[in-house]
């Protein structure tokens, strides 16, 4: 039994869960969105600091969660406490394999993903000893499916680092890396690839030498319940997401003195990471397939299920 297979069992339960209370009513007129940490999600923060949202939705308030990961954010989307989930690629799947019904809504963001390390003789996973943690969001976060490819690769076995990994959100794992403990590399993002760089940490490889391609690194997710009985919501939400990504896309230098604060970083360096080569903020779903069939040939899901069947009619795709 691997990691993601002892990882997930309670999902089941969770399902009954949810047949047994419903969702959250929507009498109260309330929206939950949930997204993480890093400028992958800067077209959530420019959203809610600019109130593009709420300009669509007069009179139903707009509730933000962050999480430290894809797991919290299942969980809360379980419980109708969260609407509109964001997050990698890999744990929509893993959701979707294990009875979730949700399908993805929209894509947000392809940005640099990379195996940073603390020691810089770290070339390849070869060079890890068994004593070295590696630290990522969760089990079957995208990071942790992009590590499973490298190690079939590079080891043969694409669990080989599985007893290997901590879960850790973003900022902890980047604290604990430069801290010296035990995590010697974090599967990281930006701005937290820039900080642990300049701190004197190394990128061993990235995402997209891992994946041969450019990909969507984070998605947007819905429940079906949601989208067949709050189709005004679910359109307004995702108007709104278009015009944050255009605006960014369009008024760049306006919107990183807005972000900066946010992310505890200097305007030139967020600018920087911003325009970085790889860094795309849009609404298409790239490279999830490739991911899909990469998932069912390592065993980490049971099925490679048709594109179409998991995405809403309002998804800009590239079909592969």
């Amino acid at each position: 039994m691997n990691i993601f297979q002892r990882k997930y069992p309670i999902l089941p339960l969770l399902l009954m869960l949810l047949l047994l209370t419903g969702c959250r009513e929507k009498e109260d007129q309330v929206i939950g969105i949930g997204e993480q940490y890093g400028i992958a999600y800067a077209p959530l923060n420019i959203m809610k600091e600019l109130g593009i949202l709420e300009k669509k939705l007069p009179g139903v308030k707009i509730e933000w969660k962050q999480f430290g990961g894809p797991t919290a954010i299942r969980e809360s989307m379980l419980s109708g406490e969260v609407d509109f989930g964001f997050m990698g690629v890999g744990p929509v799947l893993i959701g979707i394999d294990n009875g979730m019904e949700w399908k993805y809504a929209t894509g947000i963001s392809s940005n640099e993903v990379a195996i940073v390390t603390a020691d810089p003789n770290i070339k390849t996973l070869k060079d890890f000893s068994s004593k070295d943690r590696i630290a990522i969001l969760s089990p079957g976060c995208t990071q942790h499916i992009l590590l499973c490819m490298l190690a079939e690769e590079q080891l043969g076995d694409p669990h080989a680092l599985d007893g290997q990994i901590v879960s850790m959100s973003h900022p902890d794992a980047m604290q604990a890396l430069l801290s010296g403990t035990e995590i010697t590399a974090h599967i990281a993002t930006p701005p937290y690839i820039q900080q642990e760089v300049q701190a004197g940490m190394s990128v061993m490889t990235t995402g997209e030498e891992i994946m041969g391609q450019p990909f969507t690194f984070i998605s947007g997710v819905a429940m079906t319940d949601f989208y067949d009985n709050h189709r005004d919501w679910y359109d307004a939400f995702i108007q709104a997401l278009d015009e944050s990504i255009d605006y960014i896309n369009n008024h760049m230098e306006e919107c990183v003195p807005i972000l900066a604060p946010l992310y505890g970083v200097s305007e030139e360096d967020l600018m920087a990471q911003m325009t970085h080569n790889g860094t795309i903020y849009s609404n298409r779903l790239e490279g999830v397939e490739k991911i899909s069939a990469a998932m069912k040939h390592m065993g980490i899901t049971s099925d490679n299920p048709d594109f179409d069947t998991i995405i809403f009619d309002n998804v800009n795709q590239d079909k592969e």
